[in-house]
């Protein structure tokens, strides 16, 4: 009787708790299936999309998690923005192009700086192993050992979950079973550190905030030095020429 009321008060606690906010940040290259992924799951169709421009922000309900993702383009021009979302993220999932054997280096390389970076490091990290549906994917073992995954995470000391699936096969209630199961993983592992993480991504925001606030009044005074220089020069010019003009004038008469 007493074990009942204990689990029933427990439930009941958990049922009250606050729903959670999680930010994640969705990286991998241009064209692996990170925005079809996160159709997917949000219920959209996933096929026929453009890549994604900069970056695109989603907000959906996960059990007991209000989660955001910040779908973050990834041609190579636009990689060295990710950073400025990291300090925001709770999480990472990282989607791998399986069919793209000739790109496996280049995907090697950028999640290794994506995870070694210090505001990411030692966060959970969900690993999708996608378009398993085409011809020539690499299978699990393989995109591992290819990703030098097991030392890279060992190193940067990340949870990790590697999860093989097919982004445009399905949404919402049909979406690829393989995307739910790391999806909930990876909330799973937030949550049982959630008071840390929680505290380390408000601290890191505020650094970053901090330093961007920095970046903006030093940017602010140099456009104010330039503008002081041109307006110098400018009168400076107009001096020239008015005393070149005054001395035409003495020179005629």
């Amino acid at each position: 009787m007493f074990s009942l009321m204990a689990n029933c008060c427990s439930w009941l606690k958990r049922w009250r708790e606050p729903a959670r906010k999680v930010t994640l940040v969705m990286v991998g290259l241009d064209n692996a299936g990170k925005t079809a992924a996160v159709r997917g799951i949000q219920g959209e169709n996933p096929q026929d999309l453009a890549p994604t421009v900069g970056f695109s922000k989603v907000d959906l309900k996960q059990g007991k998690f209000e989660v955001t993702i910040f779908d973050l383009g990834g041609g190579k021009r636009i990689r060295d923005i990710w950073k400025n979302y990291y300090s925001e993220s709770h999480g990472v999932v990282f989607v791998v192009d399986s069919s793209d054997v000739q790109r496996i280096q280049e995907t090697r390389e950028t999640m290794a700086q994506v995870l070694q970076h210090p505001r990411i490091a030692g966060k959970p990290v969900l690993v999708l192993a996608n378009k398993q549906d085409l011809e020539g994917a690499l299978a699990e073992a393989d995109i591992i050992e290819n990703l030098s995954l097991e030392k890279l995470v060992n190193e940067n000391k990340c949870l990790c979950q590697i999860e093989p699936c097919s982004a445009i096969l399905g949404c919402g209630k049909k979406v690829d079973k393989s995307i739910k199961k790391g999806l909930s993983w990876l909330l799973s592992n937030i949550a049982k550190d959630y008071e840390a993480i929680a505290e380390r991504v408000q601290k890191d925001t505020a650094e970053q905030r901090a330093l961007e606030e920095q970046d903006k009044k030093e940017r602010a005074e140099r456009v104010r030095r330039i503008r002081e220089e041109r307006w110098e020069n400018g009168n400076a010019l107009k001096s020239v020429r008015f005393v070149s003009c005054c001395l035409h004038h003495v020179c005629v008469f």
